[in-house]
């Protein structure tokens, strides 16, 4: 775990810096091996409103960042108002396995929970196995209903976590 690191709403400024580094863990992945159109995508990801670019940073090093989507037009598999997404899940290369993504995970779940929601989604494809399990480990469960493909040869699957109690 970084000692220094704090999460907190990505700055206009850190837009492109955060867009690279998107870019460069999807690749080092080969997740923009089927569609790599999709790395303009990535990098404009989440800069509107009401949307928020959340970003792990240490002192003024991005680490990771992880997209936060009201329900709204711009969402995938988000099925109402009482739901939300999380989009452009990223940590940087060098950041990895020292606690990054669990940090922003959390932090994506505790917004999602103060804005009163039943249920965070995401979309995430199989080769991701990493990215996976530390979803299952926050408490996120397959939802293979809302699996979907955005173009042939990449398969997503959703996996939804239930922030209430009670069933929805």
């Amino acid at each position: 775990m970084n000692t220094g690191m704090m999460i907190r709403t990505a700055l206009s400024t850190e837009h492109d810096v955060i867009g690279e580094l998107r870019v460069r863990s999807y690749l080092g992945q080969g997740l923009l091996d089927a569609g790599p159109s999709y790395a303009e995508t990535l990098r404009e990801l989440g800069w509107d409103a009401p949307d928020e670019v959340m970003a792990a940073v240490d002192g003024d090093t991005v680490l990771g960042t992880v997209v936060y989507v009201p329900w709204g037009p711009r969402c995938e598999v988000a099925r109402g108002p009482r739901e939300a997404e999380i989009r452009a899940f990223a940590v940087a290369p060098e950041a990895q396995r020292r606690g990054v993504g669990s940090t922003l995970v959390k932090a994506v779940i505790e917004r999602a929970e103060r804005d009163g929601l039943d249920r965070l989604v995401l979309s995430t494809q199989q080769i991701m196995s990493g990215a996976r399990r530390l979803y299952e480990a926050h408490g996120f469960t397959r939802l293979p209903e809302r699996d979907w493909s955005p173009v042939p040869g990449v398969d997503l699957l959703v996996y939804s976590r239930n922030l209430r109690d009670r069933a929805i």
